[in-house]
């Protein structure tokens, strides 16, 4: 049977950094658009690189599915010409949970065997201990850079 390869992703530090806000403030240009706050250029890239060579589709837990619909989420991606496929967003469950709970139960639900990788800001305690090895925390002020990116791929490659 055929893996699926997920990269679960948040956004806040991971895509959308303290780096790039600095240099849209410095110049002057919007930090937002009609979806938010626009994502770091690097951390775009970085993404691309992770999809181009795994085939790995996207499952959002950022915070943000708490005020968007999935099909935002769509849109978003296609507006902003960001790369890959949005397959999905992890369940909410109840606030005492935390966001490895969401991705568990995912995971769960998910019909194939899945290779993962969970590219967050969020520091291990948010996360399963079974999860650990899979968790690539990033530094909010530079999100997903191209160390990130090359352990990602390995990650999805075993």
């Amino acid at each position: 049977m055929k893996k699926m390869k997920i990269i679960f992703l948040d956004f806040d530090g991971v895509m959308d950094t303290a780096y790039y806000d600095l240099v849209l403030t410095k110049e002057g240009l919007p930090e937002k658009d009609s979806y938010g706050v626009v994502f770091d250029p690097d951390c775009v890239r970085n993404l691309q690189k992770i999809i181009d060579e795994t085939g790995a589709d996207i499952v959002v837990t950022s915070t943000w599915k708490y005020f968007m619909t999935y099909k935002d989420f769509l849109d978003m991606w296609e507006y902003r010409g960001l790369p890959g496929f949005v397959t999905d967003v992890t369940p909410t469950l109840s606030a005492k949970n935390k966001r490895g709970d969401e991705i568990d139960a995912w995971l769960d639900e998910c019909p194939a065997e899945c290779q993962y990788v969970i590219i967050d800001d969020l520091d291990g305690s948010n996360f399963n201990d079974h999860q650990i090895p899979r968790l690539l925390v990033v530094n909010p002020f530079n999100g997903i850079d191209e160390e990130i990116a090359e352990r990602a791929v390995a990650l999805l490659h075993q």
